[in-house]
């Protein structure tokens, strides 16, 4: 069958745009451009120019100073100035109201342009000359962009080519576009404009922010003319604009609405605006349920039978996140009450349509004496409440004193982890009992659930492993199998009692070793260093951890420790010990052998947070104390969102941070306790938020067999779904798909010269999308406790790994070049994810730069001391080849070196020649240890670098002056392709 081509699919899908109602215009030029705007914004404003100036159009002078009102903004004040009106002062001084959108859809005029023009020579400030594929235009102004690929070829090229466009290209009016829709005609997917660059640095759309779109029942829709039927109608298109876009104001972001959270703002406004009934969302956590709450919010404030609209928030870790994300969409829409006093004043205040409170603070408003007048007043008054987390048991208890006092409410809740009949526990109410709407109507409004989620990409599956820290291979109880202790539903059903065992200090050892020796692994993935959780079951079991990893941490090298923290709520029941609990003091005395820690004091939990807050002082130059807890709390959530220094490692929690902290830094939950049904799938949503390609999906350490627990949890909260789908296939699963990614390489490429040499477009293609793919996989196998390329060389060892990627990094920079004297055919807009093999953020030239600042001579001793700290940092945390493969050269230098250098020594010189004398000394070491000349060590070596690769015969050969035995040759021969490969990689340059 005939591929249609590019063309024909644009010819198409403008016919099917003509034929539900757009209006099909002739544009070439950015001129044309111009010409048709003047019209069509005369047209939209016809009635006020016609009163004004008698006649619907504008002179020269005119559309001149509208063209200075809306020419040269960026993305984001065009957004502004599409939804405003501006005053414009007319040749005969009297001024119109203009508009330039219409949120009444059919006062609007729709228009489709194809390959629509822009070029130097009608804009100055057009770099190069691109042809659009199929531009929609509202009133003349350009607002949505449509790239079309043909079948088979991938989206992700019109992506980057729509990036190379906002670079380049989109300049003036085009600065006014919305949307852009990308498709293959199979597949088709729309995401939303933003600034091109950002403090002056180039800002690509991220493939993370580019959603699928799909029906209400979350079923997706793909093929572009079934697409075109519902997301380009003309009604909702103009919906999809005035309701459902953000413009943040604390930052030049322009936001747009994913499916489910349009379906479910539509439901919950019907059932408050029409059905005058209760209802709750059920969407998956991390699917973006703030911005679905707060334009919700923001459109039933708007409604004027509304009086208040209530947003309740159960816990005060989640209230500074909700009210400062409120009013980053629309600033000071909210004022997050401090107090029950600050709620009540709020409430007081009629202009104040909006209150962002927790509901223990409205829970103490309507059971006091004191504001009775104030509640009675609202006894009858239309009040929306929008409750965040509506699963939490609190809202039960407290919901009929405020169902009392707010008898004319509605009630829309929102959650991720619904309370059903499975996992209600000593709950009596479901979520569906407490958000009724009656008999005739469902209690649930809209379902988005982690499935969904995974599948559109929005959320990261979850990679778990379950390590046995419990072995017992005999026990005395007859009928007992040794092999299920550490099964929670076994011990239950045996009434057997293993908790002494989990808090043994050997095993609390045992786990915080473990968690050491591989938290590297699970962190740094990429250029980045992600944050990690330790939750743990009491307060008394975080003290013994925290002791040990404090043990643990002073015993490793200083650039080697890791940044830690603790934080607890000591004064709330679900975290406090009845008792004071018992801790252990890491620098008491111990016999020789003894692996337990001495107990040395007994210690309460504020007594431990104030020792771990000083540890926290010392570590980040901060003075937080008990009395600055929630500063403290803040702080720590700052550390853990952030990737650069200094932030938090491991975060030892009990409940705290387990729900409704969202990071996309946070990438790895440890688990030293039981979880269950909701809790189980909040704790695990921590980490599962989506952020660079190199982060393919949150990881779980659980030392508590969980598994059941987990599988059950994740069919509930998936509509009885296989949790195999929102789990990562296993080690060895994994290990099958790297060799499946090998055999797919070398079908393209047999060896990594050939990559190298290829030359054919299509060759070239194939090869990136399948080095890509293995590369994809080997970021996966690397973040596996047992990951060891051992078991990789089966198929690709590391070294030929490491030469095929230079093959893939030589093709991505060919894309970044701009002029005609490429070296091979790259597909321009071909999507390489470069960060998934790109790992030099933190490289050679970066280490030395930083040594540089170092030796400056306004450095303090102190100063130096602390920039020498972050060079040792910097060395560990990077995963950069050939800075790793230097890295005792670096640390040589800094030790043998750097300080005897004067203050302007240039340090890159200094290093070279430290590098060189390195070199030659190793050479010689070899040379000696092996009765050979340093001289033919040399010539093998460099041999090996001009070649990329020595044969057997090339050192056989070398070493015939020699006059060797047959088995001493080739042992030779073994030891100097080794000690060569070694010592190439070491001493390479940055970038070969």
């Amino acid at each position: 069958m005939t591929r249609v081509s590019e063309l024909e699919l644009e010819n198409l899908f403008i016919e099917r745009l003509e034929q539900i109602g757009y209006e099909y215009v002739d544009l070439h030029t950015y001129q044309d451009v111009l010409d048709n705007f003047r019209v069509q914004l005369a047209k939209l404003n016809a009635k006020k120019l016609i009163e004004a100036k008698g006649e619907a159009s504008f002179s020269d002078s005119e559309f001149e100073r509208v063209m200075n009102h809306v020419d040269k903004k960026s993305v984001y004040e065009s957004a502004k100035i599409l939804r405003d009106q501006w005053v414009l002062t007319l040749d005969n001084e009297k001024t119109v109201y203009l508009s330039f959108f219409d949120s009444i859809w059919d006062n609007n005029t729709f228009q489709v342009a194809h390959q629509i023009t822009m070029d130097p020579a009608h804009r100055n400030d057009v770099v190069y000359k691109n042809r659009y594929d199929v531009t929609v235009l509202l009133n003349g102004l350009p607002v949505v962009q449509i790239e079309l690929k043909r079948n088979g070829v991938d989206i992700n090229e019109a992506i980057n080519q729509i990036n190379r466009y906002r670079s380049y290209s989109f300049k003036g009016l085009f600065h006014f576009l919305q949307l852009f829709v990308v498709s293959n005609s199979a597949l088709t997917k729309y995401f939303c404009n933003e600034n091109e660059t950002v403090n002056g640095v180039p800002n690509n759309i991220l493939k993370s922010l580019v959603f699928f779109w799909t029906d209400e029942h979350n079923k997706r829709i793909n093929r572009l003319e079934e697409f075109t039927a519902t997301f380009f109608q003309r009604a909702a298109l103009v919906e999809m604009i005035s309701k459902f876009m953000v413009i943040k104001t604390t930052e030049p972001v322009l936001m747009v609405m994913r499916p489910y959270q349009i379906f479910a703002v539509k439901a919950a406004m019907k059932r408050v605006i029409v059905e005058n009934k209760n209802g709750y969302v059920f969407a998956c956590t991390g699917s973006g349920k703030t911005l679905t709450s707060f334009k919700l919010a923001q459109l039933l404030r708007d409604q004027p039978r509304i009086d208040k609209v209530i947003f309740l928030i159960d816990r005060k870790d989640l209230d500074d996140q909700t009210v400062d994300e409120y009013n980053s969409f629309e600033a000071d829409s909210v004022d997050g009450s401090t107090s029950t006093a600050v709620l009540v004043k709020q409430l007081k205040q009629a202009d104040r349509k909006l209150i962002v409170t927790t509901i223990q603070k409205m829970a103490t408003a309507v059971r006091s004496e004191r504001y009775r007048d104030l509640m009675e007043s609202y006894r009858d008054k239309k009040v929306v409440f929008i409750i965040d987390e509506c699963h939490r048991s609190q809202f039960g208890k407290m919901h009929r004193d405020i169902d009392r006092t707010f008898r004319n409410a509605n009630y829309i809740g929102f959650t991720g982890t619904p309370i059903f009949e499975e996992n209600r526990g000593s709950a009596r109410q479901t979520t569906a009992d407490i958000f009724s709407a009656g008999d005739k109507l469902p209690a649930c409004l809209h379902k988005y659930m982690i499935k969904d989620a995974i599948a559109d990409g929005n959320v990261l599956r979850f990679s778990v492993e379950f390590e046995n820290s419990i072995k017992i291979t005999d026990v005395a109880a007859p009928g007992v199998d040794p092999e299920k202790l550490d099964d929670p539903q076994y011990c239950a059903e045996h009434d057997i009692d293993i908790s002494p065992l989990y808090h043994a200090p050997q095993r609390i050892e045992k786990v915080a070793e473990h968690i050491f020796a591989h938290h590297d692994q699970h962190a740094i993935q990429g250029a980045d260093t992600y944050t990690s959780l330790f939750a743990v079951d009491s307060i008394e079991t975080l003290g013994k951890y925290y002791d040990v990893f404090k043990a643990l941490n002073e015993q490793r090298p200083e650039e080697k420790r890791f940044r830690l923290a603790a934080i607890f709520s000591y004064a709330d029941n679900e975290d406090a010990p009845d008792n004071p609990a018992m801790y252990l003091d890491p620098q008491a005395d111990t016999s020789e052998g003894d692996q337990q820690l001495a107990p040395v004091q007994k210690e309460n939990a504020q007594m431990l947070l104030q020792r771990i807050m000083n540890d926290y002082n010392q570590e980040f130059n901060t003075a937080y104390g008990l009395d600055s807890f929630d500063a403290y709390r803040k702080d720590i959530s700052k550390r853990m969102k952030q990737k650069e220094l200094p932030q938090i490692d491991i975060l030892l929690v009990v409940n705290m941070m387990l729900t409704g902290f969202d990071a996309r830094t946070l990438n790895t939950l440890y688990l030293d306790k039981n979880l269950v049904w909701h809790s189980l799938v909040q704790a695990y949503s921590r980490t599962n938020r989506v952020d660079k390609p190199t982060k393919q999906f949150g990881q779980i350490i659980s030392y508590r067999n969980i598994k059941k627990a987990q599988d059950d949890a994740l069919r509930l909260f998936s509509g009885d779904g296989d949790p195999n789908c929102i789990v990562l296939e296993s080690y060895p699963e994994y290990l099958e798909r790297w060799v499946r990614n090998v055999a797919h390489v070398r079908l393209v490429a047999p060896t990594a010269d050939m990559a190298l040499n290829l030359q054919a477009e299509d060759d070239i293609r194939e090869f990136i999308v399948n080095f890509r793919a293995l590369a994809g996989t080997l970021a996966t196998l690397k973040t596996f406790s047992q990951f060891d390329w051992h078991d990789l060389s089966v198929a690709m060892d590391e070294e030929e790994f490491e030469v095929y990627k230079s093959a893939y990094l030589y093709f991505y920079d060919q894309t970044r070049v701009q002029d005609d004297k490429k070296k091979a055919p790259v597909p321009v807009d071909v999507d390489f994810e470069i960060e998934l093999v790109r790992t030099d953020r933190i490289n050679v030239m970066y280490i030395l730069g930083l040594l540089k600042e170092a030796k400056s001579s306004k450095k303090t001793a102190e100063e130096r001391e602390r920039d020498i700290d972050l060079v040792k940092r910097e060395i560990e945390r990077s995963d950069n080849a050939a800075l790793r493969a230097k890295k005792d050269i670096i640390v040589g230098f800094l030790e043998n070196v750097f300080y005897e250098l004067p203050e302007d020594a240039n340090i890159s010189e200094a290093y070279e020649e430290y590098e060189k004398q390195v070199l030659q000394h190793e050479l010689e070491a070899f040379a000696q240890e092996n009765g050979l000349k340093p001289e033919d060590v040399q010539h093998v070596f460099t041999e090996h670098n001009f070649r990329g690769e020595l044969s057997d015969e090339d050192i056989r050969k070398a070493l015939e002056p020699y006059h060797l035995g047959l088995l001493k040759v080739i042992k030779l021969i073994k030891a100097l392709k080794e000690f060569v490969k070694q010592e190439s990689l070491r001493f390479q340059a940055e970038g070969e």
